[in-house]
């Protein structure tokens, strides 16, 4: 039987998914990408900087980052993609993974505005959440959030995050102190959610 040729063989499908993105791991040039978003003023805003990243900063932030996360098996970072794209819109990692108590630390991160608001970073966190339940056997997985990022509370909660406790007056931006919220989910909340996982989504 003939080879099939590159326009006949059929498109690889994501490993890890969601109904609308996709996560591929994160490449140097990704962090460089983001570091341009940052300095974007509603953006960086809502992340808490203070202060934009020059390319270079982030060149070399980004070598640092890639020069250890290989030899660290408790961080995994991935690019957000749409579905059918590799142009990555953010950023979502899980770090500090205990495997001995089964908890981690996620963070996300939107870029281009074009893309906030229209649940591509809960379907994003719904894809790493299934990763740290589904494969990593964690028990717990948490996130901190600032009190005026309203935007990001509900979109937390609707992945199945809620409020632990509230770091009160934590945080120092654009000139007051703010809280700081810490969320979180358990296996429970996440065996309870309605929805596919992103396996499910994937396929076999």
């Amino acid at each position: 039987m003939p080879a099939m040729s590159d326009a006949e063989a059929p498109a690889p499908r994501p490993m890890i998914r969601g109904e609308k993105v996709w996560l591929r791991p994160s490449e140097p040039s990704d962090i460089i990408q983001d570091s341009t978003y940052t300095g974007d003023a509603e953006v960086g805003h809502f992340l808490g900087a203070t202060t934009p990243m020059s390319k270079a900063g982030a060149e070399r932030f980004s070598a640092e980052i890639f020069s250890q996360s290989p030899m660290d098996p408790n961080s995994y970072g991935y690019a957000i993609c749409l579905l059918g794209s590799e142009e990555s819109i953010g950023t979502v990692f899980l770090r500090n993974v205990d495997k001995v108590n089964g908890s981690g630390i996620v963070g996300i991160f939107i870029g281009d505005r074009r893309y906030l608001g229209q649940g591509y970073g809960t379907d994003a966190l719904n894809a790493l959440v299934d990763l740290g339940f589904g494969e990593l056997r964690l028990e717990r997985i948490e996130l901190e959030v600032f009190d005026f990022n309203q935007r990001a509370v509900r979109s937390y909660q609707k992945a199945g995050f809620q409020t632990d406790a509230i770091q009160r007056r934590a945080r120092f931006h654009r000139g007051a102190h703010h809280d700081v919220h810490i969320m979180s989910i358990l296996r429970e909340d996440w065996l309870a959610m309605p929805r596919k996982r992103s396996w499910e989504l994937a396929g076999p």
